[in-house]
């Protein structure tokens, strides 16, 4: 598994390189909430934009995180009672049918 992933980390590796290279010389218009910027390198935009995805997916897994973890107390604390009742029952004393 660790060869696949290795793998696939130099391919990406590669690919943002080879991006890199043959986009150094590229110039691009931005605008930004309604600021125009001319003549600006397009590897320093790609590079801001995989900033602000890598910001906004870290936070979005925070807070998945957090979810999952509130999730996960509900259903411990769902299972200690479970298991309370359990030992509950266990412990009754078996009652005898009276003879009739």
């Amino acid at each position: 598994m660790w060869i696949l992933r290795t793998l696939v980390i130099i391919i990406l590796i590669t690919l943002i390189v080879g991006f890199a290279i043959y986009n150094s010389d590229e110039r691009i218009s931005v605008n930004l909430y309604g600021k125009q910027y001319f003549d600006v390198p397009m590897i320093f935009m790609a590079f801001w934009a995989l900033v602000v995805g890598m910001l906004i997916s870290f936070a979005l897994g925070i807070v998945y995180y957090f979810k999952m973890y509130s999730e996960l107390r509900n259903q411990r604390k769902g299972n200690k009672k479970l298991l309370e009742e359990i030992t509950a029952l266990r412990n009754l004393p078996l009652e005898e049918e009276e003879e009739k």
